[in-house]
């Protein structure tokens, strides 16, 4: 499960989460919707211990995000808004390390790592180092790096920016399937026709707050529940733009 109640960070004088309250629960889908500057990074990053709140509460996994012990890194899968790729190393090499790191024996780490290669299309660039490699590429390295050692919670930044419609759509098969399996998944995109297909549950951020939190519904598109929430946008116009 992935709870938090109250959960606020400041940078200076600006709120960039405040006071958000929310709770996925083992095998839901949680969207997190909102425009760019909403705080849904922030949040995400809170929640994964990597940054620390200043005020509220938010537990995953039944462990205090503010506690970075061994035990909760191993109970949790997190993509950053940074990646935190290692440049020097190849995507293999990627996997194999967080392999140790997660205390996977050297046959799992290598099976897993060639099941997540073969999924995410990229065995046959497993040799690339991390600097060379596209975003897309990057991207999903990160994401076979948090499911490596199977967490029961997974926490995702943007995981479908960057990558290629047909993975885009193997990757959202696979978090709904580890939904399935009791997995609580919590990822943030704008991707709405994504979102609305995958998603249990939406939840929209503005300013910092939460503006809007409902079960998906196949009547309600995301689309209509992320623009309820934030208001919809007065049509805009450039008279240059276009004009002959």
């Amino acid at each position: 499960m992935i709870r938090c109640t109250n959960l606020t960070k400041r940078f200076g004088a600006r709120a960039a989460v405040d006071g958000v309250t929310l709770e996925v629960r083992a095998g839901q889908v949680c969207a997190l919707l909102g425009p760019n500057g909403a705080g849904k990074s922030t949040l995400l990053r809170m929640l994964a211990g990597l940054l620390d709140p200043d005020g509220g509460s938010a537990s995953v996994a039944g462990y205090d995000c503010r506690a970075s012990s061994i035990a909760f890194r191993r109970a949790i899968g997190v993509v950053p808004d940074n990646l935190a790729l290692l440049p020097e190393l190849t995507i293999e090499e990627q996997l194999m390390a967080s392999a140790r790191v997660y205390g996977l024996d050297r046959r799992t780490a290598r099976d897993r790592t060639n099941d997540l290669l073969e999924l995410l299309e990229l065995s046959a660039v497993r040799r690339t180092l991390a600097r060379d490699g596209s975003h897309g590429m990057r991207k999903k390295t990160a994401i076979a790096m948090a499911l490596l050692h199977n967490p029961g919670a997974v926490m995702l930044d943007e995981p479908f920016e960057g990558v290629d419609p047909a993975s885009a759509e193997s990757l959202a098969g696979l978090f709904a399937a580890m939904a399935r399996r009791g997995a609580a998944v919590l990822f943030s995109s704008h991707m709405l026709d994504l979102v609305y297909r995958l998603a249990t549950q939406v939840v929209v951020l503005r300013d910092g707050r939460v503006v809007g939190n409902e079960p998906a519904s196949p009547t309600k598109r995301a689309a209509a529940l992320y623009f309820d929430a934030i208001g919809s946008q007065p049509e805009r116009d450039i008279a240059w733009l276009a004009s002959r």
